[in-house]
Protein backbone atom coordinates (compact mmCIF):
# COMPACT_ATOMS: atom_id res chain seq x y z
CA UNK A 1 0.00 0.00 0.00
CA UNK A 2 2.88 2.26 -0.73
CA UNK A 3 0.74 4.45 -2.95
CA UNK A 4 -1.84 4.85 -0.65
CA UNK A 5 -1.68 8.75 -0.25
CA UNK A 6 -1.64 9.26 -4.08
CA UNK A 7 -4.72 7.34 -4.25
CA UNK A 8 -6.38 9.04 -1.73
CA UNK A 9 -5.74 12.32 -3.26
CA UNK A 10 -6.77 10.78 -6.53
CA UNK A 11 -10.26 9.92 -5.34
CA UNK A 12 -10.80 13.22 -3.45
CA UNK A 13 -9.01 15.49 -5.89
CA UNK A 14 -11.16 13.74 -8.83
CA UNK A 15 -14.46 13.43 -6.86
CA UNK A 16 -13.81 17.22 -5.57
CA UNK A 17 -13.87 18.33 -9.37
CA UNK A 18 -16.61 16.34 -10.34
CA UNK A 19 -18.84 17.12 -7.22
CA UNK A 20 -18.22 20.83 -7.80
CA UNK A 21 -19.04 20.36 -11.55
CA UNK A 22 -22.37 19.17 -10.33
CA UNK A 23 -23.58 21.66 -8.12
CA UNK A 24 -21.71 24.88 -9.57
CA UNK A 25 -23.19 26.10 -12.68
CA UNK A 26 -20.67 25.65 -15.62
CA UNK A 27 -20.36 29.16 -16.86
CA UNK A 28 -18.85 29.67 -13.28
CA UNK A 29 -17.06 26.28 -12.69
CA UNK A 30 -15.76 26.47 -16.63
CA UNK A 31 -13.54 29.47 -16.51
CA UNK A 32 -11.69 28.67 -13.21
CA UNK A 33 -11.15 24.84 -13.98
CA UNK A 34 -9.68 25.81 -17.55
CA UNK A 35 -7.70 28.47 -15.85
CA UNK A 36 -6.51 26.20 -12.97
CA UNK A 37 -5.62 23.34 -15.67
CA UNK A 38 -3.42 26.19 -17.82
CA UNK A 39 -2.01 27.17 -14.53
CA UNK A 40 -0.93 23.30 -13.31
CA UNK A 41 0.36 22.91 -17.31
CA UNK A 42 2.41 25.75 -17.16
CA UNK A 43 4.11 24.56 -13.77
CA UNK A 44 5.02 20.91 -15.30
CA UNK A 45 6.58 22.13 -18.39
CA UNK A 46 8.78 24.51 -16.32
CA UNK A 47 9.71 22.03 -13.84
CA UNK A 48 10.00 18.90 -16.70
CA UNK A 49 11.93 22.00 -18.54
CA UNK A 50 14.38 23.42 -15.71
CA UNK A 51 15.78 20.47 -13.40
CA UNK A 52 16.30 22.66 -10.36
CA UNK A 53 12.26 23.18 -10.02
CA UNK A 54 11.61 19.86 -11.08
CA UNK A 55 14.03 18.54 -8.18
CA UNK A 56 12.51 20.70 -6.17
CA UNK A 57 9.13 19.78 -7.15
CA UNK A 58 9.76 16.10 -6.45
CA UNK A 59 10.78 16.89 -3.08
CA UNK A 60 7.80 18.90 -1.98
CA UNK A 61 4.87 15.76 -3.82
CA UNK A 62 6.78 13.01 -3.49
CA UNK A 63 4.76 10.81 -1.47
CA UNK A 64 1.68 11.56 -3.98
CA UNK A 65 4.04 11.05 -7.34
CA UNK A 66 5.05 7.79 -9.44
CA UNK A 67 8.81 7.60 -10.30
CA UNK A 68 8.18 8.23 -13.67
CA UNK A 69 6.59 11.55 -13.13
CA UNK A 70 9.58 12.49 -12.66
CA UNK A 71 10.61 12.80 -16.44
CA UNK A 72 6.82 13.40 -17.59
CA UNK A 73 3.31 14.46 -16.72
CA UNK A 74 1.70 14.11 -13.56
CA UNK A 75 -1.61 12.07 -13.21
CA UNK A 76 -3.31 15.34 -12.28
CA UNK A 77 -2.00 16.97 -15.44
CA UNK A 78 -3.93 14.45 -17.15
CA UNK A 79 -6.83 14.73 -14.96
CA UNK A 80 -7.45 18.21 -15.36
CA UNK A 81 -7.10 17.93 -19.07
CA UNK A 82 -9.73 14.80 -19.14
CA UNK A 83 -12.01 17.41 -16.96
CA UNK A 84 -12.17 20.34 -19.15
CA UNK A 85 -12.49 18.42 -22.11
CA UNK A 86 -15.46 16.93 -20.19
CA UNK A 87 -17.02 19.39 -19.33
CA UNK A 88 -16.70 21.30 -22.70
CA UNK A 89 -18.02 17.76 -24.94
CA UNK A 90 -20.24 15.62 -22.71
CA UNK A 91 -23.65 16.96 -21.06
CA UNK A 92 -22.77 18.08 -17.44
CA UNK A 93 -24.38 15.08 -15.34
CA UNK A 94 -22.21 12.86 -17.88
CA UNK A 95 -18.95 14.60 -17.24
CA UNK A 96 -19.77 14.47 -13.50
CA UNK A 97 -19.99 10.72 -14.07
CA UNK A 98 -17.22 9.78 -15.97
CA UNK A 99 -14.79 11.80 -13.71
CA UNK A 100 -16.69 10.30 -11.07
CA UNK A 101 -15.50 6.91 -12.46
CA UNK A 102 -12.20 7.49 -12.87
CA UNK A 103 -11.87 9.28 -9.54
CA UNK A 104 -13.00 6.51 -7.81
CA UNK A 105 -12.80 3.43 -10.32
CA UNK A 106 -9.20 3.54 -11.29
CA UNK A 107 -7.44 3.61 -7.71
CA UNK A 108 -9.84 0.92 -6.13
CA UNK A 109 -8.63 -0.79 -9.14
CA UNK A 110 -5.09 -0.40 -8.42
CA UNK A 111 -5.79 -1.23 -4.66
CA UNK A 112 -7.81 -4.18 -5.19
CA UNK A 113 -5.23 -6.27 -7.74
CA UNK A 114 -2.43 -4.87 -5.88
CA UNK A 115 -3.53 -6.48 -2.46
CA UNK A 116 -5.61 -9.36 -3.87
CA UNK A 117 -5.15 -9.77 -7.89
CA UNK A 118 -4.28 -12.99 -8.91
CA UNK A 119 -5.34 -13.88 -12.25
CA UNK A 120 -3.32 -11.36 -14.38
CA UNK A 121 -3.84 -10.13 -18.21
CA UNK A 122 -1.21 -8.25 -19.55
CA UNK A 123 -0.52 -6.92 -15.79
CA UNK A 124 -3.61 -5.93 -14.83
CA UNK A 125 -5.35 -8.50 -12.68
CA UNK A 126 -9.23 -9.27 -13.38
CA UNK A 127 -10.05 -8.77 -9.45
CA UNK A 128 -8.88 -5.35 -9.79
CA UNK A 129 -11.16 -4.74 -13.12
CA UNK A 130 -13.94 -6.02 -11.09
CA UNK A 131 -13.41 -4.31 -7.86
CA UNK A 132 -13.51 -1.13 -10.91
CA UNK A 133 -16.73 -1.73 -12.33
CA UNK A 134 -18.39 -2.57 -8.85
CA UNK A 135 -17.14 0.81 -7.57
CA UNK A 136 -17.96 2.53 -10.67
CA UNK A 137 -21.52 1.04 -10.97
CA UNK A 138 -22.11 2.15 -6.94
CA UNK A 139 -21.30 5.22 -7.44
CA UNK A 140 -22.56 5.59 -10.68
CA UNK A 141 -25.84 4.70 -8.89
CA UNK A 142 -25.46 7.22 -6.41
CA UNK A 143 -25.24 10.07 -9.09
CA UNK A 144 -27.78 8.92 -11.30
CA UNK A 145 -29.93 10.01 -8.40
CA UNK A 146 -29.23 13.28 -8.56
CA UNK A 147 -28.03 13.42 -12.22
CA UNK A 148 -31.18 11.39 -13.42
CA UNK A 149 -29.22 9.70 -16.03
CA UNK A 150 -30.76 6.26 -17.20
CA UNK A 151 -29.75 3.49 -14.81
CA UNK A 152 -28.65 1.03 -18.10
CA UNK A 153 -26.49 4.26 -19.22
CA UNK A 154 -24.52 4.15 -15.30
CA UNK A 155 -23.97 -0.04 -16.50
CA UNK A 156 -22.59 1.06 -19.91
CA UNK A 157 -20.30 3.71 -18.21
CA UNK A 158 -19.40 1.52 -15.62
CA UNK A 159 -18.32 -1.08 -18.21
CA UNK A 160 -16.53 1.49 -20.36
CA UNK A 161 -14.42 2.94 -17.60
CA UNK A 162 -13.69 -0.61 -16.75
CA UNK A 163 -12.33 -1.81 -19.93
CA UNK A 164 -10.28 1.01 -20.48
CA UNK A 165 -8.53 0.42 -17.01
CA UNK A 166 -8.25 -2.67 -17.85
CA UNK A 167 -6.03 -2.08 -20.96
CA UNK A 168 -2.43 -1.25 -21.04
CA UNK A 169 -2.88 1.72 -23.17
CA UNK A 170 0.27 3.68 -23.63
CA UNK A 171 -1.89 7.17 -22.71
CA UNK A 172 -2.71 7.57 -19.49
CA UNK A 173 -5.85 6.36 -17.97
CA UNK A 174 -6.89 9.72 -16.27
CA UNK A 175 -7.27 11.50 -19.54
CA UNK A 176 -8.55 8.31 -21.34
CA UNK A 177 -11.22 6.68 -18.46
CA UNK A 178 -13.84 9.52 -18.27
CA UNK A 179 -13.17 10.50 -21.74
CA UNK A 180 -14.22 6.69 -23.29
CA UNK A 181 -16.54 6.05 -20.41
CA UNK A 182 -18.47 9.55 -21.36
CA UNK A 183 -18.37 8.57 -24.97
CA UNK A 184 -19.66 5.32 -24.24
CA UNK A 185 -22.54 7.53 -22.52
CA UNK A 186 -23.31 9.42 -24.97
CA UNK A 187 -23.46 7.71 -27.72
CA UNK A 188 -25.85 4.71 -26.32
CA UNK A 189 -27.73 7.88 -24.76
CA UNK A 190 -28.16 9.14 -27.98
CA UNK A 191 -29.10 5.91 -30.13
CA UNK A 192 -31.69 4.44 -27.06
CA UNK A 193 -32.90 7.38 -25.05
CA UNK A 194 -33.52 10.13 -27.59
Amino acid sequence: MKELPRRLFHIFGGLSIAIAGLLVPQSIFLPPLIAATITFLIVEVIRLKFPVVNRQFLLYFRVLLREGEASRFTGSAYLLIASVIAFLIFDKPIAVMALGFVALGDPVASIVGERWGKKKIRGKSLEGSGACFVACLILGIILASVTHIPLPLVVVGALGATFIEALPLPINDNLTIPLVSGGAITAVNLLCFQ
